[in-house]
């Protein structure tokens, strides 16, 4: 998948021949992956096949050992974390981060300063920063109540709970303008309902957001739910991809994924 989608539209994300070694382990060999604008791309695969490395290594917390990363035909591949957060890209990490301490609308004001906000300088403009303020405390606003965290605008982002703190991580990408998010299991130790509500959000931001959604998760069942294309990485590489029913219902990806020789992967 090199060239453009069915639509005529160029991938938004490249990833071309990526390795990399922990020392004498080997956590990713030749990896290539394309992930186009408008859809939900699932990264799937047992505990250990690499998936979470992959994902350090396209938002830049990690350096390949080879190969080359591109976004929006941009090579990032050597590109500091913040510089590839400023370009589009927004990644939810699985130990959630957010400023405790700070309130939950807070938490997304700080996602909406620019580069410009932080200078010395800007403190002294009174009426322009008073201004940029009640618009930013309005923006904020917004995006809480778009992923259902309006009411706890006053609340400390610690007093949320854990779903609800993802929720908030959410809601801060967004903030920040994020084209392209990197959700890293998502429903991971969420209740039944607040997984429900996440697999709502995910479509809904895709759908409503123009924002392109790239995911790693165990939940079959949230795989199905969301993703039109899969990734099933096996021993740091890419053993198969495709679309739902190439991937989940490979009886060689079901007999390396749950040891099932037939069935669905549920």
């Amino acid at each position: 998948m090199n060239g453009t989608d069915r639509n005529g539209r160029a991938p938004l994300l490249l990833a071309r021949n990526i390795a990399k070694s922990f020392g004498d382990f080997r956590a990713l060999r030749d990896v290539d992956v394309t992930v186009f604008p408008g859809r939900i791309t699932a990264f799937v695969g047992p505990n250990g096949a690499g998936k979470t490395t992959l994902f350090h290594i396209l938002s830049g917390n990690l350096r390949p050992d080879r190969g080359r990363v591109l976004l929006d035909g941009v090579d990032i591949t050597r590109f500091e974390p913040w510089r590839i957060a400023w370009m589009g890209m927004g990644k939810l990490y699985q130990d959630v981060r957010i400023f405790e301490g700070l309130s939950v609308l807070d938490n997304v004001k700080a996602a909406l300063l620019e580069p410009s906000d932080y200078s010395i300088l800007s403190a002294f403009r009174l009426r322009r920063f008073a201004a940029a303020e009640r618009t930013r405390n309005d923006e904020a606003m917004h995006y809480l109540e778009y992923v259902g965290l309006g009411e706890f605008a006053k609340k400390r982002g610690g007093e949320l709970s854990f779903g609800q703190q993802k929720l908030l991580a959410i809601a801060r990408l967004l903030a920040h303008g994020s084209r392209l998010l990197l959700l890293d299991e998502p429903t991971a130790a969420l209740s039944p309902v607040m997984t429900e509500n996440m697999i709502s959000l995910i479509r809904k931001i895709t759908e409503e957001q123009n924002v392109s959604v790239a995911l790693i998760e165990h939940n079959m069942r949230v795989v199905r739910n969301l993703a039109s294309y899969i990734y099933f990485l096996h021993e740091g590489t890419v053993f198969c991809h495709g679309t739902q029913s190439c991937v989940l219902e490979n009886p060689e990806v079901r007999e390396l994924y749950m040891g099932l020789s037939g069935g669905r992967m549920e």
